[in-house]
This record gives structure tokens, sequence and C-alpha cells, in this order.
């Protein structure tokens, strides 16, 4: 783990945070605020990146289950991960703000004693999850795949593959930000406005440091709501560095 100085205040890992993994690699950075419920198997990679600013996650293991994470796995506020058998998540992946994934359906309707079915969930390496995605109970979700905003997943995506809907299915065509008609930096002042939970989009030349939220994390959280909101691949190296919007802009214009 890092040295608490060197985190932001919401992001520095108390012990008893530490304590409900069973295994956390270093430069990993744990949202305080985040809940977790840890009777089973609790693992993640390096770097592993969890928010809950400024909506909570919530991660459960339950008894007996397993839920393994990753190096470079960032998952965004608002999100909630049940593992009561086994959940694992490649590395690479980015976990929209307000996804669920379950590995049960909790109840049988109808039938209050039953025990519910569970059916392990597999996220590869590099997928891109949108924001308010949903990830059922024995779903495989193929490396390098990318779901959109507010699908379900039931089944199978396969590896590369982009997918959207209810259920979620393969789709075809290019990135929604290559067909023009939107101002591109209109559009990124609003993603970035949504990631962090800004009441209004900020204005193209506002710097990074008048912006709430934009740290460390946040720029993460930004990178994962550009790249779903172009459908376009950004530099990791780049977007931590922007310094305003006007930046942001400019890179997303170059991927696209």
């Amino acid at each position: 783990m890092r040295g608490e100085g060197l985190l932001e205040p919401h992001l520095r890992p108390r012990l008893l945070w530490t304590r409900r993994f069973d295994q956390l690699g270093p430069e990993a950075e744990v949202s305080r605020k985040a809940w977790i419920h840890n009777r089973g198997r609790l693992v993640a990679g390096a770097r592993f990146r969890l928010s809950s600013v400024p909506v909570e996650s919530h991660i459960v293991v339950g008894h007996g289950g397993s839920l393994e994470i990753g190096d470079d796995v960032v998952v965004g506020h608002g999100a909630a991960i049940v593992a009561q058998r086994s959940v694992r998540i490649g590395s690479g992946s980015r976990i929209g703000p307000f996804c669920a994934i379950a590995d049960t359906d909790f109840h049988v309707a109808g039938q209050r004693d039953r025990k519910p079915e569970e059916s392990p969930i597999d996220i590869g390496r590099a997928v891109r999850l949108g924001a308010r995605v949903t990830i059922l109970r024995g779903a495989v979700i193929g490396d390098g795949a990318t779901v959109e905003s507010g699908s379900v997943v039931s089944g199978a995506v396969p590896p590369g593959a982009r997918a959207g809907g209810v259920p979620a299915r393969s789709r075809s065509g290019g990135p929604r930000g290559a067909e023009g008609g939107d101002d591109v930096s209109s559009r990124v002042a609003a993603a970035l406005a949504r990631a962090l939970g800004l009441a209004e989009a900020p204005p193209a030349e506002r710097e990074r440091e008048a912006v709430p939220g934009w740290d460390s994390l946040g720029a993460l959280m930004v990178l994962l709501a550009l790249e779903e909101e172009f459908a376009v691949t950004l530099d990791e190296a780049k977007v931590p560095y922007a310094k305003c919007v006007a930046d942001l802009a400019r890179l997303v214009e170059a991927a696209l």
C-alpha cells in the first residue's frame, strides 16, 4: 500500500479496510467509504482502485465464495460486486460507476426457503463495463470486450466484441464519437461532470485544481467515462496530466 500521506484524505485506507482483503497488491487505493463484507476469499492485485466518492461501493463475498481481481483494475463509485460462489475480474479491466455484478439470484420467487442458484462469473482482461451495467450469474466476458452503459449481460460476450442492450448483444458499427455533429468539448465536459458527480459541467478552460474530485483516482474515473462516451481507447499515461477540459477534448479528438 502507498504511504497514507501520499493519498487524498478520502482514499487513505485504514487497517480495518485492508484486513477485509485476504490479499491486496501494492499501490492499491481503496476508499475508506467502501462497504466490504468478506466471509470467503477476497484477493485484489497491484494498483487496484475502488472508488466510493460520491456514492458508496459495495463488495460482498459469501461463505466459501471467492472474488479474484487482477492488477490495474478500476471500479467506479456506486458499484456492487457479490461473489457467493466465484467472480473473477481480469487485469486491466475497468468497471464503470453503478455497475452491479452478482453470481447469485439472491432468492427463488415464491420459494423463500430454497437456496438460490449460483453460477461463476468470469470477466476477462482489459474489459470495459460502462456505467450502470448489470452482470448476471454465469456471464462470461472475453478479453478486450466492451459493454455499453445500461446493458444487462446474461450470457457470453466474445473477446474484443462491443455489446449492448437488454440482454446485451454484440453490435457493429463505428464509434459514436466519430460520426460528428456533437461538440466534442461539450461532451467531454458533460462526461467529466458525470464521472465526478458534479452538479454542472465545468467550462473548457477551468483548471483541474478548481474541479472538485479531479484527483488521481478521479482522473481514472474520467478516463473510463470518456472511453465509454466516445468508444475510444485513450492513453492512460496522458489523461492524468490534462490540466483542463480543453486538454481532455484534444486527447479525445486525437483518438477519434
